[in-house]
């Protein structure tokens, strides 16, 4: 108790030096006559509900993230509200929930001289699934405005993979701003896109509206990329050495010998290349699984695909039937007994003898 008190007054001491550093930050609705916004007319580019993206530039301002769930824009120490970013628990709120409304911009600034293009959004900047869904769109939207003079992008902790994809669309490694070493950055000229699909309540439920031009620029851009390897036609995404606990198959090795028998070959994804996984997945004909970011890659995916996905029935994630359904997969959902109490596995997977009846049916229909 003592040492929660002491660490809380010392998170109130390092704000209120902050603010007298940088101010306080302030929430105002009606400060849009402050930035350049252009809409993007074009047909192909629509969001689930037909709604028109829009392109933001605000010029003097800055950008301060915690990197877990807020992204705040602000110019004049005025909070931005479409620019900025806050998603709690899983829910995106209102922008008077952001951190910086209440504890400010606990963070030396960073100045950088040019155009920064913010690809900044939480945590999840570094998902596999969400660096495909949200960054590579945002970033082809730039590119079809044909906005040039960006001098830098402003990203979560930029991975291996993520560096190739960017040299891919054009992008130099020395370009990147990384979030996590600079949390709190001011700039000449700040862009800004409108979220490529959520737009509100808790990302689980809103994953089933993701755009269809999304899937299709993703193929576009990397299907030829793929890199052959010697692969199985029927594989399964092994996920247990995965860093996320989440939908881990509590019986996984029983379920291995299951496998062996079946003669489906296990794979995990993320020891294997961009280019390989591309590969490995288009030439799949069945794709056997536990709920996972390693399902982004059926994107890749021929018409016909089986798509068998295991997950519990507490689990409202409906990305690969909305994906399916766009690429004309053939999904099915093995659904196992709600298991999110356990805060260290949630949504564990517990696989009956009828899971396997129904995997059996699924993989011979």
């Amino acid at each position: 108790m003592i040492k929660k008190k002491i660490k809380l007054y010392y998170k109130k001491i390092v704000s209120k030096t902050f603010e007298n550093i940088h101010g306080k930050v302030f929430l105002k609705r009606n400060i849009y006559n402050h930035i350049d916004i252009t809409r993007v007319n074009d047909t192909f580019l629509k969001s689930y509900d037909n709604k028109k993206y829009n392109i933001y530039i605000v010029k003097n301002a800055r950008i301060f993230t915690d990197n877990n769930e807020n992204v705040a824009v602000i110019k004049d120490n005025i909070l931005i509200p479409k620019l900025s970013f806050q998603q709690i628990k899983g829910k995106l709120h209102d922008a008077k929930y952001n951190s910086v409304i209440k504890k400010g911009t606990p963070s030396l600034m960073k100045k950088f001289s040019g155009t920064v293009l913010n690809l900044a959004q939480g945590g999840s900047g570094n998902n596999y699934f969400h660096f495909f869904f949200d960054i590579i769109p945002k970033i082809f939207i730039i590119k079809k405005k044909n906005i040039k003079k960006i001098n830098f992008y402003y990203v979560a902790s930029p991975k291996v993979w993520q560096i190739k994809i960017f040299k891919i669309l054009g992008i130099r490694e020395k370009s990147l701003i990384n979030s996590t070493k600079y949390k709190h950055i001011f700039a000449d000229k700040i862009i800004s896109l409108d979220h490529p699909w959520y737009h509100k309540g808790y990302f689980q439920e809103q994953v089933k509206k993701l755009p269809r031009w999304i899937i299709f620029i993703n193929r576009k851009l990397f299907l030829n990329k793929a890199k052959k390897i010697k692969s199985s036609k029927k594989i399964f995404l092994d996920r247990s050495r995965s860093k996320y606990n989440h939908c881990q198959i509590f019986n996984q090795r029983k379920f291995n010998k299951w496998i062996k028998e079946k003669k489906i070959t296990s794979y995990k994804p993320e020891n294997l290349s961009l280019e390989k996984q591309i590969y490995l997945f288009n030439k799949a004909s069945i794709i056997l699984g536990a709920h996972g970011a390693a399902f982004t890659n059926i994107i890749f995916c021929r018409p016909g695909t089986k798509i068998i996905e295991i997950i519990p029935a507490d689990h409202p994630n409906r990305k690969c039937e909305r994906i399916s359904k766009i690429l004309k997969l053939k999904y099915f959902r093995i659904i196992t007994k709600p298991k999110n109490t356990n805060r260290n596995f949630p949504y564990r997977i517990h696989l009956e003898e009828k899971h396997l009846k129904m995997i059996n049916k699924a993989i011979n229909l």
